[in-house]
């Protein structure tokens, strides 16, 4: 992993990812997404453009968040463990983040797993890269 400059990080945080160490039905993940994900986030003033999800390498499932506007690194780890990100996890992004590495945020996937969609926001249209 990279280190950032002694500067602050001229990119910021567009895709928040949260490891959640459980399987549940369909209905509790839309709970999740419009009980707690998108309100949190836009107690924050962020918009939650779209939603994805997989199951994880070892239990549970991981969402993939795609916001704007993009927030600072700080801010986005804050936000992962309000959303319920695994608290281990935070702690070692946090420690990540102070120490300046630019891939704070990994998740770890089985190769080539298929992430599943499940919101979109209806004004939310994304551009090529």
């Amino acid at each position: 992993m990279r280190r950032k400059d002694v500067s602050p990080s001229v990119e910021k945080v567009s895709t928040l990812k949260i490891d959640k160490d459980c399987f549940v039905d369909r209905d509790w993940i839309e709970n999740y997404i419009h009980v707690v994900l998108i309100p949190v986030c836009r107690s924050f003033e962020v918009t939650v453009n779209s939603i994805r999800m997989c199951n994880s390498r070892r239990r549970g499932l991981h969402f993939y968040i795609e916001i704007s506007p993009p927030i600072d690194d700080d801010s986005a780890n804050r936000l992962q463990w309000l959303l319920g990100d695994d608290s281990r996890r935070v702690d070692f992004n946090r420690a990540r983040v102070e120490s300046g590495l630019d891939e704070w945020n990994k998740l770890f996937e089985v190769p080539g797993r298929r992430l599943r969609a499940v919101y979109r926001d209806a004004k939310y249209e994304k551009r090529p890269m």
